[in-house]
């Protein structure tokens, strides 16, 4: 047996136990069990529907004015600092996802300053139960534990112990599955950060705080080879459950779904 055939073997048994050992944590959690057994009441919500999601890639700015006014009559996602790009100006989410570290860290103020920027129409936050005391009192949100690492498939209950993705993105994605989405489309998932380390957002790098860490090629490569096996379970769960997925960022460099231009949808 190879040496990483062998340390194959191991993680996966580590990871099962780590599984194991996040269900009984969840279990015996009563106060997070109720607050995310909320989210049963949004259960196949949008059944039938589509919907889009809202990355952060620099392809999101591709698309022209006439795709813009269509896409703010369709049900959207957001995610991490999509307040700070040009098309937020044209497009209100529906729902807003933040799901890193930071959002309860350093970048917390952020909820308040997303509530303000789409006050006429508030998104909905999706967001970890450790950010809720960041979380405006006159927001709505929905709260996640997001605990499980998926080794078969991706789990898509927003109501229990939901699947670790390493990338907003792909919590989006199992939300959406969660509420009955038969269709879901990706812009600005082109998936390439570790491929330019500058200027690899639809808005200006120098909009990011300072207190933000900086990190080397190594650390993104690993992140983003953990999010891309991730992003192939994801697309199993979809399939299991008859949920089209199709990303129209063109030049993406994610092959975990059909790529498409943004007029296949707009």
């Amino acid at each position: 047996m190879s040496f990483f055939l062998w340390r194959e073997n191991l993680d996966r048994f580590l990871q099962r136990g780590f599984n194991a050992a996040s269900d009984l944590e969840f279990a015996i959690n009563r106060p997070r069990r109720r607050l995310v057994s909320r989210n049963l009441s949004i259960r196949d919500s949008h059944k039938g529907e589509r919907c889009f999601i809202l990355a952060t890639g620099p392809s999101l700015n591709n698309a022209n004015a006439d795709q813009l006014a269509s896409l703010s009559k369709e049900h959207t996602f957001a995610v991490n600092s999509f307040y700070k790009s040009k098309i937020a100006s044209d497009v209100s989410p529906s729902y807003y996802v933040l799901m890193d570290n930071h959002y309860w860290g350093a970048l917390s103020d952020d909820f308040e300053r997303i509530h303000s920027k789409f006050v006429s129409k508030a998104p909905t936050f999706i967001t970890d139960v450790r950010a809720k005391s960041f979380v405006p009192k006159e927001a709505h949100a929905y709260f996640l534990h997001t605990k499980n690492y998926p080794i078969a498939r991706a789990r898509a209950d927003m109501s229990g112990n939901m699947s670790i993705t390493m990338n907003v993105v792909g919590t989006a994605i199992l939300s959406a599955i969660h509420m009955g989405f038969s269709e879901v489309y990706l812009m600005g998932l082109d998936h390439s950060l570790f491929a330019n380390l500058t200027n690899n957002h639809c808005y200006d790098d120098s909009l990011d705080t300072t207190e933000l860490p900086k990190f080397n090629l190594a650390f993104y490569l690993k992140y983003y080879h953990l999010a891309t096996e991730f992003h192939y379970l994801i697309t199993k769960t979809a399939q299991e459950k008859g949920v089209k997925i199709v990303n129209l960022s063109e030049g993406s460099l994610l092959d975990a779904y059909p790529i498409r231009p943004i007029s296949y949808a707009l």
